[in-house]
Order: structure tokens, then sequence, then C-alpha cells
């Protein structure tokens, strides 16, 4: 033992106060929502989020209509621009960190056409609920896709008799898998059990139907009762599905004593985040 406390020498730590000199940009162009582009300044670990205030943002659609983002508070730049399925957007943002223009398409439309409901067994999961979902595709675009459920469910509190005398109406992000050939090709599916990402390069126009299953299914009792599930399907651009992809990986990484995270990419250069566009609909299945 004295041996070894002889041994130890304790290394001091550097105070190092010097901040990365980079920026993070967030933007989702949606055709149903305004514009808006978040802007901060890379920070350290604990340090509260430092805005951006003095940034020149634009942004063009197609190749005429110009747009000067105002900014408003929390790093937002807004505009009242629209936005239509299958425009080009064209983002510029100057400020001393970062200069650079990034382009993009909207992407089309989308729709869920049907959805059909059904109970069936799946190895390692059970006797689980399966929804096989019918949308339209594109053939002339390539497409990407997200996909995801969000259960609204009441939950009630009983009394000393077991008897209901209040509820709450609240929401959760359902467990989901499938075994379709183009979710098994997205490795990065293995991340995640709260959505489904992937593109269509396997059935592009000629098929539109799709199987995702519960992997966790919650039951009715006295306690929980599910009134409806939504389901969710977004054409997203394939910057946002990368970045999606990789922001999955991340996070899982995160928790894991074997990995280290790996990095989460972005369309922005030598920023990070990412600018992106998506349509969404919604299927509501009544319970």
């Amino acid at each position: 033992m004295l041996v070894l406390i002889s041994c130890i020498d304790e290394v001091p730590l550097m105070s190092n106060n010097d901040e990365p000199q980079a920026i993070v940009v967030h933007s989702f162009i949606n055709p149903d929502s305004a514009l808006k582009v978040s802007i901060a300044k890379v920070s350290n670990l604990n340090e509260p989020y430092i805005w951006i205030t003095d940034a020149i943002v634009n942004i063009r659609r197609n190749q005429s209509d110009t747009s000067i983002l105002n900014y408003i508070s929390g790093g937002n730049y807004v505009s009242n621009i629209q936005f239509r399925n299958n425009d080009s957007a064209y983002l510029f943002i100057n400020h001393a960190f970062y200069k650079n223009l990034v382009s993009l398409k909207v992407p089309s439309k989308v729709k869920i056409k049907q959805v059909d409901t059904f109970k069936t067994l799946i190895g390692s999961v059970g006797k689980t609920r399966v929804f096989r979902v019918y949308f339209k595709d594109s053939a002339y675009n390539r497409n990407f896709y997200r996909l995801y459920c969000v259960r609204t469910f009441k939950k009630y509190t009983l009394d000393q008799d077991g008897k209901k005398i209040d509820s709450v109406s609240q929401t959760e992000r359902v467990a989901i898998s499938g075994n379709e050939i183009p979710f098994l090709r997205n490795p990065y599916n293995a991340y995640t059990t709260k959505e489904i990402l992937f593109s269509d390069e396997t059935f592009n126009g000629v098929a539109a139907r799709f199987e995702i299953f519960e992997t966790l299914i919650k039951s009715n009792s006295n306690i929980y009762k599910t009134e409806y599930i939504d389901i969710y399907l977004e054409n997203i651009s394939e910057s946002i599905y990368t970045y999606l992809n990789t922001r999955n990986a991340h996070l899982w990484q995160q928790n894991s004593i074997t990995q280290l995270p790996s990095k989460v990419t972005g369309n922005l250069g030598v920023a990070y985040g990412v600018f992106g566009a998506y349509s969404t609909d919604r299927y509501r299945i009544k319970f």
C-alpha cells in the first residue's frame, strides 16, 4: 500500500475557456407551416445556449421568390414565405463564424390511403397488433420516409375501493418494428424503437403497402384505456433522413459501455445541424 501511494501523481486539471468557433443551424421546411431557422453558437457543456442574433439569413423559393428572415427570439429567424411540394429551396446564412448557401428540393406530397389492423404472432414479441399501411409513392422522385405511431390513452385514478374517480389524457410514442425489406436494409433502425426510416429504392412507384407491428403492446386495464393511435407518415428530404439515422445511432451509443458515439451527419458543411424539408400525413385509428 505504501508503495502504491508513493506512486500516485495527481494530474492538474487544465482550465480551458476557449469556445469553439462554430454554429448550429436547424431548419425544417413544411408546406403547411411557417418557415423558421434556428441558429446558435456551439458552447461548452456547462454553459447555457448562446443564441446568435446578428446573422444575415435569406431564403429563395425556386429562382425568383426571395425573402429575408427576421430575428424574433431564442435564436429563431422567421419568414412568411410559402413553400409548396417539389419546390426548390436555397438557404443563405452569413455570419462571422459561417457563410454558406445550402439547397434542397421539398419532397412531394404524401398520402395515407388506408390502414388495416389485425393481430398476429411475431417471433420474440408474441401476439401483437399489426398495422398494414397503404400509401401512394411517386415514381418520379427518390423518396425517403419516416413512419411512427402516437398512442393517446386515458389514465385513471382509483379510490381505495378500486373505483375510477378521475382521469387524464396522455400520449406516448408506440414501440414499433417491421420485417419489410426496406426496413431491414437500413441498419440504423436497430438504434430506435420509436420510428422507422426507409427509402423507396426497392418499390419506387410500384408498391405502396407496408406492415409494422407493436413490440410492446399495451392492453386496456382499470388504469389505462387506449382511445386512438395516430399513424404519421412523413416524406422527408435525404438530409433529414441521414441526420435522423445518425442521430438515433449517436443517442443509443451514448448509453452503451462498448461503443463510442458516432458523428451526427448534417448538410451544412463546417456548421452543425441540418437544413431539410418534409411533408406529412396522419391516419387515426379509434378504439
